[in-house]
C-alpha cells in the first residue's frame, strides 16, 4: 500500500507540473468563466425582479453555474492529458516500469481534484470581490470547493473514459461539447419555478441540477439540509459509478 501510495504521488506531482507548465491550461477555463460571470451577471440582473431567486443578487445566484461549470470542463482536460501521454510513448514506459499500473491512474485522477479545486477557490474569491455574500460562512465556502473537487472528478472519469475508448486527440478534445446540454439544461439562469415545457422536464432528470442547487443553497440560503444532501448524494453516487466504470476500463485498456 506504501508503494502504491508514493508511486502516485510522483505520478501526480509530474502531471501536476505538466498542467502548470502550460499558462494557457491553468487560465483560459478561468478567464472564460469569469467573463460570463461579468457578462451574464450584467445582462441578466433585471431578470431578478421576477421573483423566486431567493436573493436580489442576480451575480450570488450565478456563482454555483460558474463553479459547475469550470470543473465541467475540466474533465475534457483530464482525458486530454492522458491521451497526450498515450501518444508520446510516455504511457507505454510508465507501464513497463516497475510500478503498480493504477498509480498511472490515481495520479492522474489527483490532478484533476486539485484543478478543480484551484478552479472553484478562485470563482469564489471572484464572487467575493464583487460582493457576494455566503449565507453559510467559510465552512460553506469550504464545503462548497469539496462538492466541486467530487463533481470536478465525476467528469474527469467520463474524460479519460473518452480517452481511453477512442485514442483519438480529436475527438477527446472536443468532448466537452458533449458536456454543454448537462451545463445549460439546468437552473443556470433562471429558478425551476419560471421554468415550462420540455425544458423544465429536462432540468428536473438533469443530475447537474441538484449539485449546482446544492451549491446555490450554500450560497443564498444557508444550511437548506434537504437541498445540500440531494447534490451531495447525487455527486457522491456519479462518482462511485463512474470510478468503477473507469477503473475497470483502464484496467482492460492496460491488460
Amino acid at each position: 500500500m506504501g508503494a502504491i501510495i508514493s508511486e502516485t504521488f510522483f505520478i501526480y506531482r509530474r502531471n501536476l507540473r505538466t498542467w502548470l507548465g502550460v499558462p494557457a491550461n491553468v487560465f483560459a477555463p478561468l478567464f472564460i468563466s469569469a467573463l460570463l460571470f461579468i457578462l451574464f451577471g450584467a445582462m441578466f440582473e433585471r431578470t431578478i425582479s421576477l421573483g423566486g431567486f431567493g436573493t436580489d443578487d442576480y451575480e450570488a445566484f450565478l456563482v454555483a453555474w460558474i463553479i459547475v461549470q469550470v470543473v465541467v470542463f475540466s474533465g475534457t482536460d483530464s482525458g486530454f492529458s492522458l491521451l497526450m501521454d498515450i501518444m508520446s510513448g510516455y504511457f507505454d514506459k510508465l507501464l513497463l516500469a516497475p510500478i503498480n499500473r493504477f498509480s498511472v491512474l490515481f495520479g492522474t485522477l489527483m490532478v484533476s481534484g486539485t484543478r478543480a479545486l484551484l478552479q472553484a477557490l478562485v470563482v469564489v474569491l471572484l464572487a467575493l470581490a464583487v460582493g457576494v455574500d455566503f449565507q453559510t460562512g467559510v465552512l460553506g465556502v469550504l464545503f462548497i470547493m469539496a462538492l466541486a473537487v467530487v463533481f470536478g472528478l465525476v467528469w474527469s472519469c467520463l474524460g479519460i473514459m473518452i480517452a481511453l475508448k477512442t485514442k483519438n486527440a480529436q475527438v477527446t478534445q472536443t468532448s466537452g461539447l458533449l458536456f454543454f446540454p448537462f451545463i445549460f439544461l439546468t437552473t443556470a439562469f433562471m429558478p425551476e419555478d419560471q421554468l415550462s415545457g420540455w425544458f423544465k422536464v429536462a432540468v428536473k432528470i438533469n443530475p447537474v441540477t441538484y449539485v449546482m442547487e446544492a451549491m446555490r443553497a450554500m450560497t443564498l440560503e444557508g444550511w437548506e439540509w434537504e437541498t445540500i444532501f440531494t447534490g451531495v448524494w447525487v455527486a457522491g453516487v456519479m462518482l462511485a459509478v463512474l470510478l468503477v466504470t473507469t477503473t475497470w476500463m483502464y484496467r482492460r485498456q492496460t491488460a
